[in-house]
C-alpha cells in the first residue's frame, strides 16, 4: 500500500465514480481504474461493487476509508507544517548573540517575529565568540549576531550596519558640557570599560590606542548593562555602542556624548559558510533591519 493508492481510493469514495474521481485529481479515469484494481489485488479484498452501472463500496471499504481518516488528517498537517517552512511561518530558529544585543535590540526583534510568525520557536543564548563559533559548527545555532567580528574559516560574516560609539557620562560630570568627547578628555576620569578579551573591550582598548593612550579601568565588567548601571550611580564613566544604548527603556540618570574616532562597532551577521541562511533566518534578518 502506498500514500497514492490510498489518496485516488478515497477519491473514489467521496465522489462516488471514477470518472468525478479523475476529475478531481486532474488524472485519466483509466489511471484511476487501473490504480483500484491494483490496490485491491494488493489488499485481497474487493472494494467495489458494480451495481446497475454505478460503483457501490463494499463494507470493507467502508471500514479502510474511515481508517483511513487518521492518516489523511496527518498528511494534511504535514503539508501545512511544509508551507509554513517554506514561508517562514514555522520552526525553531537558535540564535547566538552578543549580550548587549541580547539584552537590548534582540527582544524587541524576536517579540515582533512572534507577533508576525506566532508558530515560531526561538532558542537564544549569549555565549562569547569562541563558543559562537563551536554553536555554528556543531549545528546549536542557525546564525549569530555580534558586535565585533569573528575570524574563524568556517564562518562567513556580512555586516549589517557600522554602529558609533558614546561616552556615558554620570550627570554632573565635567565633560558633560562638551558635546562631542575626546579621548583625551578623559584622561584623569575613573574608567569602567570591559575585559579585554572580549570583542568590545579589544575594540575599546584600540580606541584608547589611536589617541596614543593606554586604558586603565577601574572597574571592568563584561556587560553593557553592568556598565551603564554602574556610570548611573556615578562610579565612572564608560565608551558603549550605540546598539545597547538605542534600546534603553530609559537612558536616564547619565549624559550621552559621541566619541571622536574613526573606529566604529560593526553589527555582524555570522552564520556557517558551506550553509546558507534558512528562510527562516532571513526573515529575522530583516526584522532586524527594520528595527535598526
Amino acid at each position: 500500500m502506498n500514500l497514492r493508492q490510498l489518496e485516488i481510493f478515497r477519491a473514489v469514495m467521496q465522489t462516488g465514480s471514477t470518472r468525478a474521481a479523475a476529475e478531481a485529481l486532474r488524472i485519466s479515469q483509466p489511471a484511476v481504474s487501473n490504480i483500484v484494481r491494483q490496490f485491491e489485488s494488493q489488499l485481497g479484498f474487493s472494494l467495489f461493487h458494480r451495481v446497475g452501472g454505478r460503483l457501490r463500496p463494499t463494507r470493507e471499504a467502508h471500514s479502510l476509508f474511515e481508517g483511513s481518516e487518521n492518516v489523511f488528517s496527518s498528511f494534511d498537517s504535514v503539508q501545512t507544517l511544509a508551507e509554513d517552512l517554506r514561508r517562514g511561518w514555522a520552526g525553531t530558529l537558535k540564535l547566538a548573540v552578543s549580550p548587549s544585543l541580547g539584552h537590548t535590540l534582540l527582544p524587541r526583534v524576536i517579540a515582533e517575529m512572534l507577533v508576525e510568525r506566532p508558530k515560531v520557536r526561538i532558542k537564544m543564548d549569549t555565549p562569547s565568540n569562541e563558543r559562537i563559533v563551536e554553536m555554528l559548527a556543531g549545528g546549536q545555532a542557525d546564525m549569530a549576531l555580534t558586535i565585533t567580528p569573528i575570524d574563524h574559516p568556517a564562518v562567513r560574516l556580512s555586516i549589517l550596519r557600522e554602529g558609533r560609539i558614546f561616552c556615558a557620562l554620570p550627570l554632573g560630570h565635567p565633560l558633560t558640557s562638551h558635546k562631542t568627547i575626546h579621548v583625551a578628555d578623559l584622561a584623569g576620569s575613573r574608567m569602567i570599560s570591559f575585559q579585554r578579551d572580549q570583542g568590545i573591550g579589544i575594540l575599546i582598548n584600540n580606541v584608547f590606542r589611536d589617541a596614543g593612550l593606554m586604558l586603565e579601568p577601574t572597574v571592568e565588567v563584561r556587560f553593557a548593562l553592568t556598565a551603564l548601571s554602574l556610570v548611573k550611580a556615578g562610579v565612572g564613566v564608560a565608551l558603549i555602542d550605540d546598539f545597547t544604548l538605542a534600546y534603553l527603556e530609559r537612558p536616564d540618570h547619565l549624559t550621552l556624548r559621541p566619541v571622536e574616532t574613526d573606529r566604529t562597532v560593526p553589527l555582524v551577521l555570522a552564520c556557517q559558510k558551506s550553509e546558507p541562511l534558512s528562510v527562516l533566518a532571513s526573515a529575522f534578518v530583516e526584522i532586524c533591519m527594520r528595527r535598526i
